[in-house]
């Protein structure tokens, strides 16, 4: 497949939780959108957080999530993009921390986590110059997550990486030598992209 090849198709949804991010798919699946979509990346943001749910649920939202595609598509990729800090809530943080974590048990149910962490932290902070307010991505921040799911798609798809143009676009806003985990690692090499940040 090559570059020329790839039809791509992003869906928005504001203010979105797990459970409608689900219930699209679903509508979407039941009217054959999906038939032949190669992957799908799902990023969701901290509404769940927001509104108190425990890791335990949203983690529990996410392998629904993951049950309902796998079961109705299952030759498409699925990948799962890290939930983002926050840049002025702690504990919305720790949550967030909990989450990413636990997110990485779910790849055994033939899932892909895309890990946006460390891409978006200066040290063991937020990094503000990537968020437009306390919640949202700016331009650079939005650059920066696309980057990571177009890197994680065209891995999984075995392209070739984004173009020189626009991997220039990327080097002043972000550290170019890591991308996301990659998924043959192990579990103790998976380890070290984990710190302790947001205490």
């Amino acid at each position: 497949m090559s570059t020329e090849q790839i039809n791509t198709k992003v869906k928005t949804i504001r203010g979105g939780r797990i459970r409608y991010i689900e219930e699209c798919l679903i509508r979407y699946i039941s009217e054959g959108k999906l038939d032949c979509v190669d992957v799908i990346d799902v990023h969701v943001g901290t509404n769940n957080v927001s509104d108190g749910d425990s890791v335990h649920a949203i983690i529990d939202d996410y392998r629904n999530l993951i049950c309902t595609v796998r079961q109705s598509l299952p030759r498409t990729e699925l990948v799962i993009s890290s939930i983002l800090p926050r840049p002025t809530h702690y504990q919305a943080n720790r949550t967030i921390y909990d989450v990413n974590n636990r997110l990485l048990s779910l790849e055994e149910q033939h899932v892909e986590i895309l890990d946006n962490t460390l891409d978006f932290l200066y040290g063991d902070q937020p990094n503000l110059t990537l968020f437009a307010d306390h919640v949202h991505t700016n331009v650079a921040g939005a650059k920066v997550l696309s980057h990571n799911i177009i890197s994680c798609v065209n891995t999984l798809l075995n392209l070739s990486d984004c173009t020189s143009e626009t991997q220039s676009n990327f080097q002043s806003v972000r550290t170019t030598w890591r991308r996301f985990i990659p998924f043959n690692t192990t579990t103790q090499q998976q380890n070290v992209f984990r710190q302790t940040y947001w205490r």
